[in-house]
């Protein structure tokens, strides 16, 4: 019943045409960031120990305008539950069939990040390309959202996979011309079998899973930035970056993959999730 009624609601509200989701848009950023301060100790922290070099009025700059691309995510979210590709396609332009010339028939990995808007590449993905787009993620934990998160990424054909899934995954899509997508700057939920990488002036823990996959398989790798061009526009670059990766050494990839990160989300920080608790895990000092 919960479902039934919470994805009609959010489904009329998918209906209503982009200028009123962003204006209603508008009415979140005045509810989360001026009266429910929603996260902004964590962003601000995450923030001021990033850029170090910047004063506190032009992190303040940075922090109010991600606080509108967080909302503006939050109704471009909603209108996936009814737009239509060729509606989506418009506003999100990519080199999407770059793994399909480069690699024919094969399957591929994709490190992607929490850049703004990750999820309608989550959607347009499939339909924009000749592999078939396959995107582990983690459940959330109200398990109505979960289940309408999951009706949404898969509306034009991707296929998403609980990670507790991926070993049984990786058997079945092992020959199938999948491109992998992973969010790679998810913090690991083991920090045993992570790597720790230096990001924004620490050691940071990164999930080695797109890693481990590529160079087992030797699945070529990808790396891709999201660009928000304007309200309601973006890009995504997409550029090969390991053709062997068997041939690397442990943590080359991920180590790699951070350095992009971190100088793609520098060109535009705002556009990068910094609600996220993304430095929660302390590295750990060998006494």
């Amino acid at each position: 019943m919960s479902y039934r009624i919470t994805y009609s609601v959010l489904y009329l509200l998918s209906l209503l045409p982009f200028w009123a989701l962003y204006g209603f848009s508008n009415f979140l950023y005045l509810v989360f960031y001026k009266i429910l301060g929603y996260r902004k100790k964590v962003v601000r922290e995450n923030l001021a120990q990033s850029f170090l070099s910047k004063n506190a009025e032009e992190r303040l700059n940075i922090e109010k305008k991600f606080y509108k691309n967080l909302c503006d995510s939050i109704v471009e979210g909603i209108k996936m539950l009814s737009a239509s590709q060729k509606t989506l396609t418009k506003r999100m332009s990519a080199n999407w069939r770059l793994a399909d010339e480069k690699f024919p028939g094969q399957n591929a990995v994709v490190m992607v990040s929490h850049q703004f808007n990750w999820e309608w590449a989550t959607l347009l993905a499939t339909p924009n390309m000749e592999k078939q787009f396959l995107g582990p993620y983690l459940p959330i934990n109200n398990s109505t959202f979960d289940r309408i998160f999951s009706k949404i990424r898969c509306r034009f054909g991707t296929i998403v996979v609980p990670v507790n899934d991926m070993p049984e995954s990786i058997k079945t899509y092992k020959n199938k011309n999948v491109l992998w997508g992973f969010v790679a700057d998810q913090t690991p939920a083991d920090t045993k079998r992570c790597a720790w990488v230096n990001f924004f002036n620490r050691k940071t823990a990164f999930a080695k899973g797109a890693e481990l996959l590529a160079r087992r398989y030797n699945y070529p790798v990808f790396f891709a930035e999201f660009i928000k061009e304007k309200r309601g526009q973006y890009s995504i670059n997409i550029k090969l970056t390991f053709e062997n990766p068997k041939q690397t050494e442990d943590g080359e990839i991920t180590t790699a993959y951070v350095r992009f990160l971190e100088n793609s989300i520098k060109r535009q920080p705002e556009n990068w999730v910094w609600s996220h608790r993304r430095w929660k895990h302390a590295y750990p000092i060998s006494e």
